[in-house]
């Protein structure tokens, strides 16, 4: 008898761990709180060329994601919706990102820690091998944060694409 209750304890400890892993795991408070809401921003290209962009972030399908909205300011004509998550499957973070030049992407992160968030992907790029690209969301305020993109031939040494300081808008 002491075995059966010895085993059917440790079942239970076994199907309530994997029940706690197979939970979707919801974006960290701290970086839902951060994010949310709007934000305009300002910044260049790396040829000096002035970029600005506005920016929406919200959570969506009860909090299991956090959508961002991504608009350039003419004459830029950039948009993409993305959305920023955690994989079921790998635990890890992720963010699926739609643009308007029709294009998807699927980056993975390490998520928010300190203050700042790395997305990165890999593709193939068109003349061959492999193209990186990553986004650093790097706060430095309550209040405004700066967006660095970047691209990689190896993933090791970077190259600067554009970068943009986010201010958020007051709320009404």
């Amino acid at each position: 008898m002491k075995n059966l209750i010895l085993t059917l304890a440790l079942l239970c400890a076994v199907f309530s761990a994997r029940a706690q892993q197979s939970a979707p795991q919801k974006p960290s408070k701290e970086l839902v709180q951060f994010f949310s809401g709007k934000w305009t921003g300002e910044g260049k290209f790396a040829s000096g060329k002035v970029i600005a962009a506005t920016l929406n972030f919200s959570t969506a399908l009860d909090g299991g994601w956090l959508t961002h909205d991504h608009t350039d300011i003419a004459p830029n004509t950039y948009k993409a919706t993305s959305w920023w998550g955690t994989d079921p499957q790998s635990g890890r973070f992720v963010a699926y990102i739609f643009d308007n030049n029709s294009g998807h992407r699927l980056f993975e992160s390490e998520g928010w820690q300190d203050g700042r968030l790395v997305l990165t992907t890999q593709q193939a790029h068109p003349k061959g091998g492999i193209m990186w690209q990553h986004f650093i969301y790097e706060k430095l305020s309550d209040t405004s944060f700066k967006m660095t993109f970047e691209v990689s031939k190896d993933g090791a040494e970077w190259r600067m694409i554009d970068y943009l300081v986010f201010n958020k808008a007051p709320e009404l």
